[in-house]
């Protein structure tokens, strides 16, 4: 016991008040550190929210001048009078020109279509026809729609109106934005020019993120639901595909967002995020004429900004108790421990590394090896999909090459066969065959052996991949909708990137076959971002377990009986991905369904 007390007594003179120290120096500079970076971080928030209000502000400022100007314009009057007429309607050869004129203006400046509706209701004139010519607004089924609400409004205030946006079933479930005119000929209100504004734009702006931090997001963020708050009307959820993010996240509600949508006002604050993390967020109200009562907010996750002062804070933590530990240790060993023969120590040390690299090795070549296995039996358990596949692709052509024949023996049997009926059939059935072989080449190229690095296009390996299954879709009563516009040419493993590709089509398959067979929708997007691309795959297949999801990924693990699947595709997907294209994948329940997010880097 008195050795003991010793010990004490000679070690704890030198530790305790170098602990104290320490403790004392890293709270003050961990202290002085974050206010820094946190100010900074608000600094730059508030700038890059400030920035996005002024350019949507813009934005719909030069929208509303567009359609006040051409609302006036010859082109809108002349149509205007000559749809009230129909007979001139179809013989002016103007109408042609002006026709033309409105699809060049909507390509020129970004709309996804122009209307023109009389002030009782019925649609006159649509560039795109995505909208039925003659539909009644005032009709019960389309009164709850946006374009019926943004004409009755015009048609009450005569004055220039917006309506938010919303999905619009028209669109293919897409988002609405109305915006829409009255127009006056010799002083008489004729009509109403409305323009469906396209959210590309306003994505643009709102993912435009160079210089930003790594978690730097800006949302708008619109009510879906209202509520009286004293006095003001109050979104009491909030779409965040009004964000105009890249595809929706969900409702939520923060702090921030209720008092820049509630109050109406500006500031920054550190509050939870949707995510329960905590968050800088600035935030300020952002109105638009007096239709669009918007909010702006730009986020940045606290650990990101502290991340600098944090490792400071560990770091000497971590130093500090090491030097202490060492000095412990050297005063322990010389008052109670005799000295050891290093050498042997050491020699210990240098067979159990030596060794230690072997079995490493060793277990890194067998680990190679079964990921080549599975590859292939992923790839493999994919061909009686494919077969299928196929088959679906050869029914159509073999129906026509078997009327074409039926066709040619009834004209032969009737004495009626002619040299030009043969020359018709033999362009016709080699047409067909061609076809048919075209679609072999196509699956014997999927499944040839390629491992070659290779330049390609990331919307023709989306595409060639989404051939592969549309018939298997077409007959599930699935539809996928592509909204790829991406030409971005990268250099990777295409073969690769379509097999992970069909991996998910075909999980989207058959959980929408289970969860929702009449009305399956699969959206496929591409994202370019700064030195990388998101492809972005959504279903409405009912999304998977939360207790489960975080093991999809192990190998041999499926939901489904044993039966229909081998639980080996999810993983290869993921190995594919992220050891053999350097990307990321990630799978995550949103909207019904499961996003899955496919990060390539861009070489």
């Amino acid at each position: 016991m008195n050795i003991h007390k010793l010990k004490i007594r000679k070690v704890a003179p030198v530790v305790v008040p170098f602990i104290i120290l320490v403790m004392l120096l890293t709270g003050l500079s961990y202290l002085k550190i974050t206010k820094i970076l946190t100010d900074q971080a608000y600094s730059k928030l508030t700038t890059s929210r400030e920035m996005k209000k002024q350019q949507i502000e813009e934005f719909f400022d030069r929208k509303i001048k567009d359609i006040e100007i051409l609302s006036k314009s010859n082109c809108i009057k002349t149509l205007v009078k000559n749809l009230d007429n129909p007979d001139q309607y179809l013989n002016n050869h103007k109408t042609t020109q002006y026709r033309e004129f409105l699809k060049e203006y909507i390509a020129k400046y970004n709309y996804m279509n122009i209307l023109l509706i009389s002030p009782s209701g019925v649609i006159k004139y649509t560039q795109e026809k995505t909208l039925k010519i003659g539909k009644n607004l005032n009709d019960e089924e389309q009164k709850k729609s946006k374009l019926s609400r943004v004409y009755r409004t015009v048609v009450e205030s005569k004055q220039t109106r917006f309506v938010d946006m919303k999905p619009h079933k028209a669109f293919g479930g897409r988002e609405a934005m109305f915006l829409a005119t009255p127009v006056f000929i010799d002083g008489k209100f004729k009509s109403i020019l409305v323009f469906h504004i396209s959210d590309s734009s306003l994505s643009k702006i709102m993912n435009f993120n160079i210089g930003y931090g790594k978690t730097q997001k800006d949302y708008i963020i619109g009510g879906d639901s209202f509520e009286i708050k004293n006095g003001k009307i109050c979104a009491s959820s909030y779409s965040t595909r009004a964000s105009i993010l890249n595809l929706k996240i969900g409702k939520c509600t923060t702090a921030v967002r209720e008092k820049a949508l509630c109050e109406g006002s500006d500031g920054k604050q550190i509050v939870e995020n949707c995510d329960g993390e905590r968050v800088l967020s600035a935030y300020t109200s952002l109105n638009i004429s007096q239709d669009l009562h918007w909010a702006i907010i730009s986020e940045i996750d606290e650990k990101v900004v502290l991340t600098v002062p944090n490792s400071i804070r560990d770091t000497s933590i971590r130093d500090a108790m090491l030097f202490i530990s060492i000095i412990v240790i050297v005063i322990l060993f010389f008052i109670y421990k005799e000295s050891k023969d290093e050498e042997e120590i050491a020699q210990k040390n240098r067979e159990m590394k030596e060794t230690l690299q072997s079995r490493v090795a060793e277990e890194v070549i067998k680990n190679r090896e079964h990921q080549e296995l599975l590859f292939q039996q992923s790839k493999m358990a994919s061909m009686g999909e494919m077969i299928g596949n196929i088959a679906h692709q050869w029914r159509q052509p073999l129906n026509a090459l078997s009327a074409l024949n039926v066709g040619l023996a009834m004209k032969y049997n009737a004495g009626k066969l002619t040299e030009h009926d043969i020359s018709v059939f033999k362009d016709k059935s080699n047409h067909i065959i061609q076809k048919m072989s075209d679609t072999i080449n196509d699956f014997r190229n999927f499944f040839y052996p390629n491992k070659s690095v290779e330049r390609f296009k990331v919307d023709e390996a989306i595409e060639d991949a989404i051939n592969f299954i549309k018939s298997s879709y077409r007959i599930n009563n699935i539809k996928i909708i592509n909204y790829t516009s991406c030409k971005l040419e990268i250099k990777n493993h295409k073969n690769e990137l379509i097999q992970v590709l069909l991996n998910i089509f075909n999980n989207s398959k058959d959980a929408i076959k289970e969860f929702n067979s009449k009305n399956g929708i699969v959206i496929v997007d591409v994202i370019i971002l700064e030195n990388s691309l998101k492809i972005t795959i959504q279903d409405n297949g009912g999304g998977i377990d939360q207790k489960i999801i975080d093991r999809v990924f192990e190998p041999y693990f499926t939901t489904k009986f044993k039966d229909e699947g081998t639980g080996i595709g999810l993983y290869m997907s993921k190995m594919i991905i992220e050891e053999s294209m350097g990307g990321r994948l990630k799978l995550e329940n949103r909207d019904s369904g499961v996003l899955t997010t496919i990060k390539l880097p861009i070489n």
